[in-house]
């Protein structure tokens, strides 16, 4: 069966990754750059890369997440709201 992923509130997010969840950014390597969330388990995989021609997929994705999660591993994924050019984040998914 597949993961259940759930969107939750930022006061349950900071909970979370204050426990044994990683915390996983997918937001490109630039938007990190400018400013993320201190915690321990933390770690950036952008989902979308910045190439000359645009923003496209990162090919390497799911090879990238699984090089460092396991499937037993429980996820706080912070995304950023496509097409939102006021750099506005989406509501933070639980994964388990």
């Amino acid at each position: 069966s597949g993961a259940k992923v759930v969107t939750i509130d930022v006061r349950e997010a900071k909970n979370l990754i204050q426990t044994d969840h990683i915390y996983l950014d997918v937001r490109t390597v630039e938007e990190f750059a400018k400013g993320h969330v201190d915690a321990a388990k933390i770690i950036n995989i952008p989902y979308m890369l910045d190439t000359p021609k645009g923003r496209v997929k990162n090919p390497d994705f799911l090879k990238e997440i699984s090089s460092v999660c396991n499937k037993e591993d429980h996820l706080v994924v912070l995304s950023h709201i496509s097409g939102d050019s006021g750099g506005h984040l989406s509501a933070p998914k639980f994964v388990s």
